[in-house]
């Protein structure tokens, strides 16, 4: 159990990113009155809001799952020369899991063959998330291109 909640506090700290902590807690301590920079053993509040956000969603997840999900992500992928349908393709600026550099060159490989490829970027405070969470920035954009 204190694996997977640990597994869990990672996952959720790389996809919301740092803006998200930072703009969200600050340095807030968990505790008032037990200032982080005076004690290892008092935490701030975003370590708190990690753990009981983990710790829920461990309760019902399945180990073994999650490390075949980990597995499946790492070797998911397309050959981008291999895509022939027009693409538009969202992004966040800030995500550190598909950095920006990474979706410009797929983007570029796609084109190489003659595809047409339209970027549109999702900003937000979440990172990786702002796919999720911000999607609706791009929802005119995603209409026009459903529709051409």
């Amino acid at each position: 159990m204190e694996g997977m909640i640990a597994a869990l506090k990672t996952v959720t700290l790389h996809a919301n990113q740092s803006d998200w902590a930072r703009s969200t807690y600050g340095k807030a301590p968990a505790v008032a009155g037990r200032d982080p920079s005076q004690s290892l053993s008092n935490r701030f509040k975003v370590e708190n809001a990690l753990h009981q956000f983990a710790a829920s969603r461990a309760a019902s997840a399945d180990a073994n799952n999650f490390l075949y999900l980990v597995r499946a992500n790492q070797l998911a992928g397309a050959d981008p020369a291999c895509i022939r349908a027009p693409t538009l393709i969202l992004y966040s600026p800030t995500d550190l899991v598909f950095p920006q550099p990474w979706i410009e060159r797929t983007a570029a490989a796609i084109r190489e063959t003659g595809t047409p490829v339209d970027l549109a970027p999702l900003h937000g405070p979440n990172g990786h998330l702002n796919g999720v969470l911000h999607i609706m920035q791009a929802g005119d954009r995603i209409a026009a291109f459903l529709a051409s």
